[in-house]
C-alpha cells in the first residue's frame, strides 16, 4: 500500500514544482519586457524634451503639454518601481531604480519651474535630466540579455 501511495504523492509535488518554474520564467520575461518598454519610454522622453521645452517658451499650450509629459514620465517611473525584479536581475534593477529616483527628482524640479512659468533651456540643461535618461538607456542591452 505504501508503495502505491508514494507515487501518488510525488506526482502532484513534481507538477507543482514545474508550475513554479514556468511561473518564474513567465515573471522573468514579463519583467524584461516591461523594463525594456520603460527604458524605451525614457529614451523617447529625453529625445523629445528639448524640443518640447523650446516650444513651451513661447506657447502656453506647449507649456501645458510639457507639464503633462513630465507628469506622464513620473507615472512611468512609479510603474517601473512597482515591478518585482527576478533575483537574477536584482543588480540591474537596483541601478535602474537609482537612476529612476534621480530622474524623478529632476523632473519634479523642472515641473515646479514649468508650473511657475519659468521653464527654460538653461533650466533643462542644469537639471541633468538628459544625462540621467541617457544612463537609463545605456542599461538597455543588459536588460535585453536577461530575456535571452
Amino acid at each position: 500500500m505504501k508503495k502505491h501511495l508514494l507515487p501518488l504523492l510525488l506526482v502532484p509535488a513534481l507538477f507543482l514544482q514545474g508550475c513554479s518554474f514556468l511561473g518564474g520564467v513567465s515573471d522573468s520575461l514579463s519583467y524584461t519586457n516591461e523594463t525594456v518598454a520603460y527604458i524605451n519610454e525614457a529614451a523617447d522622453f529625453s529625445q523629445q524634451l528639448p524640443e518640447m521645452t523650446q516650444q513651451a517658451l513661447s506657447d502656453p499650450a506647449a507649456l501645458d503639454r510639457l507639464t503633462a509629459e513630465l507628469q506622464a514620465m513620473q507615472a512611468e517611473i512609479t510603474a517601473f518601481k512597482d515591478l518585482q525584479a527576478p533575483e537574477f536581475a536584482s543588480e540591474i534593477d537596483q541601478q535602474l531604480t537609482a537612476y529612476s529616483d534621480t530622474l524623478n527628482t529632476q523632473i519634479s524640479g523642472l515641473l515646479k519651474q514649468a508650473e511657475a512659468g519659468a521653464v527654460s533651456l538653461q533650466a533643462l540643461e542644469q537639471s541633468q535630466i538628459m544625462q540621467t535618461a541617457s544612463q537609463i538607456t545605456e542599461i538597455l542591452d543588459q536588460v535585453k540579455q536577461l530575456g535571452s
